[in-house]
Parts: structure tokens; C-alpha cells; sequence
């Protein structure tokens, strides 16, 4: 009985699929006969010439966006509009008039299916032709990218390689303390001459400061340095003239490309950027455009003695004691040219270090950025003071003003090294480490000697590259801050003797800096000496640096300790000063006695937030 059952039902359900088959078939023979498919193919295809034509069309006139994108939608609304008039209606000789279904002679004839064959064809070449235009267009505007739209001569120097130099202090003739300072000083402004010419990258002046008041071998020097070309000279200053020889060395060959003697006043010392840069660009046959010749002219001073204050001030050395002395310098030539963009600069980048590496204080760091923001009202495109700023910005959470500035300065010169790692360290702070490696690792490419580079190990650090911190660090001239570093990076890598033995370094060094206070914390810590590590992470947190990633090392230190209130309060004023390297936060094993706690949750949060709004607007 089941079995007759079944069978019974399998014969409906087969009647019924039968008939829903045969049912289809009529729809889809219909709609052929209505030649709805063509229809909406050729419907489809116009719309899409319609949308290519309006696009060019409205980009040659620059109609706003919102223009194309009511054409878009109303396309799109007409498509099935457009179908059920095709089934409904049938366009004859005598006009258009329902079709019936039950009437086989009002279905389309086979004229009406020549028309949307022949208009199908004819959509079809227009848009091959469009094709091949807008295909066109966009070779063009390739090529228009590629040139970006500069002159001929800006062209023109795009396809020149670009030449390394390295300018070296100039040997005083007759030694002087009253007059050595000039050798280090007026090469110091030639280079700042040099920077804005695209196709040369020129070592920059802490480089170059090892060779000072040495006779050198110019082939030795230029393969220390990397470069292609050394520029050397000798001078005397007696009563007020300054006499220079100058000679542009190819350092591969060893052959003295051009040697010439300059006399100029004293008074008129500054001549000598202007002068031995155009001598150099000729030389090295660089070629240049005049809008960058005109940026080497744009600082004048107006006063001689607060030049000569100014030479002095560039002549003292990157050390604690040298910052004093030149901000007092720069204060003098502030006071007799208030004029004078680079003395601003000079000033505002030294307050800067005294404000990180010296005795750190937030008004310094205050009066440092109202000294690069001066320079740069002096002279919007000083590079110094762009890059400076930039700097400044990242460390104070005004990260997209950090980011426009950076763009500024390599829009003055692509090549600019210091704005690849002004990049890099903008990358840093907001938790994309990997592309601040790129960024830096570019900038060192480019110039392999530049000082300021060298916190490029904290990047390899707070990405878990500890391996190459250390060996990076071995790249610049030994400090407290490179031994603090490695430091925390052979800390991090559990070898703890060898740890210790660069924080002892770092300490007999600098005892009195931040660098010491956090390896004495940090060298407690291994030694097991718990409480004197806690004071030294007291004493580093009560340092005023105005630099929201010094906030983090000081939660590293207290997270250490195991001090979760420390650790916390820390962290959340690096996160709301500027630093969110989220990344670094979420992994660092040494912050998890605090991990837990729902207020570090809260700050990690927040961190993540700031971290992704950036990646999203500028990756």
C-alpha cells in the first residue's frame, strides 16, 4: 500500500515538474519573441557609453561628483523599467502599442529585430571607440604624472642621477681660536645650501664635524662617507677679509674637478653659500632648477656681528654643554637681526635637544617650537625647521600637522632624506612599524651618516627586532642613547650580563640624563634590587619631556616593576600626548602585570582607536 503510495506521489511530482518545465520554456521562448534579452543588452550597453561619454564630458568642465552620481542612479532605476516596457510594448512603424500575448501577429516582427540588432552594433562601435579614447587618456595622464606637470628644466633634472657629496670643514691657514670656528661653520651653511637641489644628496653637517681641524685624505674621507665628490678647502681671515680655496674632488677617480680661490668681507661671509653652491652645481654638472637656486638665496642676514654670533653658535658641538653655549650665542645674534630665519632654526633644534637629552623641561620645549614656527614665518620652505617641527608635532600629538609638514618638504625635494625618516618616525609613534623601518631604512640609504638617524633603533626595538637595534646602533658614533638602546633591546633578548655592562656605560657617560635613569632602573631590575629600581622609575617620571614616547618607557619601567597604577597612569599619557603604537602596546610582555586591569583595558582601547583612524586615513 506504502509502495503504490510513493509511485503515486513520484507520477504527481513528475506532472507537475513537466508542466512548470514546459511553462518556463513558453516564458523564455516569449521573452525572445518580445526580444526582451536584446533589449536589455542593448540598454545595458548605452547606459554604459553614457556613462563614459558624461565622464569625460564632465570632467573637462569640472562638474561636481554628485552630477555623475545621479546619472549612475537614475541608469540604474531605468533598467527594469526599461525591461517590462519592452514586454509590454512594441515599437512599430505606426507608433508604440501594447503587444498581446494572445495575438501572434502584434508580437515583434522581424523588422523591429533588425532595429535592435543594428542598434545593438552600433552601441557596440561606440564603445570600442571609447575604449581605445579613454585608454589613450590614461597613457597620457601617466605620462603627465610622470613629468608632474614641472617645466622643461624640471624635467630634465628628473632624468639625472643623483651625485652624494660631502662638504668637510674648511682648514684654518693661520689657527686662530678666534677664527677656527669659521671652518665648521661656513661649511655648515653651504650644505644648508646644497639640501634643496633634488638631484644631490650632500652629508649633512653632524657628519662631517669628526674631520674638523684635520688635514685629510679626500679619497679615505670620501669612502668613509660614502660620497661621490668631497669639497675641501683652506682659509685665512686677516683684518676683515676672508680668503677661501676651495677644491671639488671626484672621489672615485681622486681627480680635482675645478679649484678656485674666493675673497670675500667679512661683513659679506654669508656670499659664500651663494657662491661656492653655484660653483659646486656647475662642477658636478647637477642640474638644477631655478626655483631651487632661488631657495639657497633666501636667507639674508642684516647685521654682521649677529652673523658672526650666528657662525659661532653653528661651531659648538652636540653635546649638553655645546646646547648651552650655542642657545646663548643665538640668543645674541637674536637680539641685533630678529630677521634672520636659519639663527631661529639653529636656536629652536638646539632648545629642542636640551629639552630631550639635557635637563628636560617643558618650557624649553615651548620656546623651541615658538623658534621653528618664527623661522618659518621667516621662511616658509627652511627645511630645517620643517623637519624640526614635523618632529615636534609627532612627540605632541598634533600628528597630522606632523604629516602635512613632512609632505611640504618633499614636495621641495623628493630625495630629502631627513623627510623619509621624519616619515618613519611619524610611522612610529602611530603604530605602523613596519612601514617606519621602510621609511627609515630609505632615509639612511640616501644619506648613511646623518646622526638623527640613528633612532632608528628604537623603530627595530619596538618592532621585536632587537638583533638589529644592536647591530644598527654599531652604524653611528658611540653615546648614552645607543647604549641604552642595546641596552634594552639585549634586555629584551634575556642577556642580562651583557645588558648590564651598556646600562653601566650609559651611566658612566651621562649619569645626570634620562638615559641614565631608565638603564640605573632597568640594571636594578636584573640585579634584583626591586625598590631601587622603583625609585629610578619614580625619578624618571618626574623628568618634564615633552615627548609622549618618553611616557611610554616610563610605563615600560614601572609595568616592570609590577606598579600597575604607575603603569597605567603612564601609558595613558602617552596615548593622550600623541603615542599610540598599539602593536608595541598590545605585545610588550612587560606591561601584562597591568594588562587586566579594565582602566589599562580602557587606555589600550583608546590607543587602538587613534592606531586604526590613522591607518585608515593615510593607508
Amino acid at each position: 500500500m506504502a509502495a503504490k503510495q510513493n509511485s503515486g506521489f513520484r507520477v504527481i511530482c513528475n506532472s507537475v515538474l513537466r508542466k512548470n518545465l514546459v511553462n518556463l520554456k513558453k516564458y523564455i521562448a516569449e521573452l525572445k519573441k518580445r526580444h526582451v534579452f536584446k533589449a536589455g543588452l542593448a540598454y545595458l550597453i548605452g547606459a554604459w557609453v553614457l556613462t563614459e561619454v558624461s565622464a569625460l564630458v564632465l570632467d573637462t568642465f569640472a562638474v561636481p561628483p554628485y552630477v555623475m552620481k545621479t546619472i549612475l542612479i537614475v541608469l540604474v532605476i531605468g533598467f527594469p523599467i526599461w525591461l517590462i516596457f519592452s514586454w509590454v510594448y512594441d515599437l512599430t512603424p505606426e507608433g508604440i502599442k501594447k503587444t498581446h500575448k494572445s495575438d501572434p501577429d502584434t508580437l515583434k516582427s522581424p523588422v523591429i529585430n533588425h532595429r535592435l540588432n543594428r542598434t545593438i552594433i552600433g552601441l557596440l562601435s561606440i564603445a570600442v571607440v571609447l575604449l581605445v579614447v579613454n585608454q589613450l587618456r590614461i597613457s597620457t595622464n601617466n605620462s603627465e604624472n610622470k613629468a608632474g606637470n614641472r617645466t622643461p628644466d624640471e624635467i630634465a633634472t628628473a632624468e639625472k642621477p643623483i651625485e652624494l657629496i660631502a662638504v668637510l670643514p674648511f682648514f684654518n691657514s693661520k689657527s686662530d681660536p678666534e677664527t677656527d670656528y669659521l671652518g665648521f661653520a661656513m661649511a655648515d651653511q653651504i650644505i644648508g645650501g646644497l639640501v634643496y637641489l633634488q638631484n644631490m644628496v650632500v652629508r649633512p653637517s653632524a657628519s662631517i664635524r669628526q674631520y674638523e681641524h684635520q688635514r685629510i685624505d679626500p679619497k679615505t674621507v670620501g669612502e668613509e662617507l660614502q660620497v661621490d665628490y668631497i669639497l675641501i678647502g683652506n682659509y685665512l681671515k686677516e683684518d676683515n677679509v676672508i680668503r677661501l680655496n676651495v677644491e671639488l674632488i671626484h672621489v672615485h677617480s681622486n681627480e680635482i674637478i675645478w679649484r678656485k680661490p674666493l675673497q670675500v668681507d667679512f661683513q659679506s661671509a654669508f656670499e659664500l653659500q651663494d657662491i661656492v653652491a653655484k660653483e659646486v652645481i656647475a662642477g658636478m654638472n647637477v642640474q638644477f632648477t631655478q626655483k631651487e637656486l632661488s631657495r639657497i638665496r633666501k636667507n639674508i642676514p642684516h647685521d654682521p656681528l649677529a652673523y658672526e654670533y650666528f657662525l659661532r653658535s653653528i661651531s659648538y658641538t652636540y653635546t649638553n654643554e655645546g646646547d648651552q653655549l650655542a642657545i646663548k650665542m643665538l640668543e645674541k645674534s637674536i637680539e641685533l637681526d630678529s630677521t634672520y630665519a636659519p639663527a631661529y632654526y639653529h636656536l629652536g633644534d638646539r632648545l629642542h635637544r636640551n629639552a630631550i637629552y639635557g635637563s628636560p623641561n617643558s618650557e624649553e620645549a615651548l620656546r623651541s617650537e615658538n623658534a621653528l614656527l618664527k623661522a618659518l614665518s621667516l621662511n616658509s620652505e627652511h627645511m630645517g625647521a620643517l623637519g624640526n617641527l614635523a618632529m615636534r608635532y609627532t612627540e605632541t600629538d598634533r600628528i597630522m600637522e606632523a604629516v602635512e609638514l613632512t609632505k611640504q618638504i618633499l614636495e621641495i625635494n623628493p630625495n630629502s632624506a631627513e623627510a623619509h625618516f621624519s616619515l618613519g618616525y611619524i610611522y612610529r609613534y602611530t603604530g605602523m612599524n613596519d612601514e617606519a623601518i621602510h621609511e627609515m631604512e630609505k632615509a639612511i640609504a640616501l644619506d648613511s651618516k646623518n646622526r638623527v638617524f640613528r633612532t632608528i633603533i628604537i623603530t627595530y626595538l619596538f618592532a621585536g627586532e632587537y638583533e638589529k637595534a644592536i647591530e644598527a646602533g654599531r652604524l653611528f658614533e658611540e653615546s648614552a642613547f645607543i647604549f641604552e638602546i642595546q641596552g634594552l633591546a639585549l634586555f629584551k633578548l634575556g642577556k642580562n650580563t651583557e645588558a648590564v655592562e651598556y646600562f653601566n656605560r650609559v651611566i658612566k657617560l651621562d649619569p645626570d640624563t634620562g638615559e641614565a635613569t631608565v638603564s640605573s632602573s632597568t640594571k636594578a631590575f636584573i640585579e634584583g634590587n626591586p625598590e631601587e629600581a622603583l625609585s629610578y622609575a619614580i625619578q624618571f617620571e618626574q623628568f618634564q619631556i615633552a615627548d609622549a614616547e618618553a611616557w611610554y618607557f616610563k610605563s615600560f619601567l614601572y609595568g616592570m616593576q609590577g606598579d600597575k597604577e604607575g603603569c597605567i597612569r603612564c601609558l595613558r599619557k602617552a596615548v593622550d600626548s600623541g603615542f599610540f603604537n598599539y602593536p608595541l602596546m598590545s605585545t610588550d610582555s612587560y606591561l601584562d602585570p597591568a594588562r587586566e586591569d579594565p582602566e589599562f583595558q580602557k587606555v589600550l582601547q583608546k590607543a587602538k582607536e587613534k592606531h586604526l583612524a590613522f591607518k585608515e586615513r593615510f593607508f
